[in-house]
């Protein structure tokens, strides 16, 4: 199952083909996913037991709130998290070492924007204060947003589509490599 961050992104593939030539379930979260999508998952994760991927940007919005969400739950449904998330979904999306091996654009963080300085300092104190960032079953998850906060930097799962242009299922295949490679958290 692959579970993607855009909508969008999630249509793309859908209407490249994706599904045709890969035995494989494909959903968009819509940004940070709902109840419902999380119950999907949840539901595809215990009753089909296949393996979930989440194909995100990498940004500290998408680790600790969208990621974070549809793996551990949501704050505002503490009661029912066991419910409505996906422990053992990976995040098979931009990692860091992708964007200098696939060459992939990728953009500054200012901190002199108010919204990109308001992610930096909820991701120095989710990694001080979160107890999913503080467990160690997710400090790799952690290292990504140490790295994030460290580099400032941006990269969209977009991105991948820019990386041969005249192949239209290279990311296809990108993402086919990752998991065949064990190259996700």
């Amino acid at each position: 199952c692959l579970v993607v961050e855009s909508e969008g992104t999630a249509n793309t593939l859908m209407t490249m083909g994706f599904t045709k030539r890969n035995n494989c379930i494909l959903m968009g979260a819509q940004g940070v996913p709902s109840n419902g999508v999380r119950g999907w998952c949840k539901l595809i994760q215990d009753e089909l037991d296949v393996p979930m991927y989440f194909f995100g940007d990498l940004d500290a919005y998408t680790m600790q709130n969208i990621f974070r969400t549809l793996k551990a739950g949501s704050a505002a449904s503490l009661i029912r998290n066991a419910d409505f998330s996906a422990p053992n979904v990976r995040f098979l999306g931009v990692l860091p070492e992708d964007v200098k091996k696939y060459d992939l654009p990728h953009y500054k963080v200012k901190e002199s924007d108010p919204q990109e300085a308001r992610q930096l300092k909820k991701a120095r104190d989710v990694l001080e204060n979160d107890p999913f960032f503080l467990d160690k079953k997710n400090k790799n998850l952690a290292d990504i947003l140490r790295f994030l906060i460290k580099e400032k930097i941006r990269c969209e799962q977009q991105s991948y589509f820019s990386v041969d242009p005249n192949d239209p299922i290279k990311t296809e295949k990108i993402i086919l490599e990752k998991i065949k490679r064990g190259s996700y958290v």
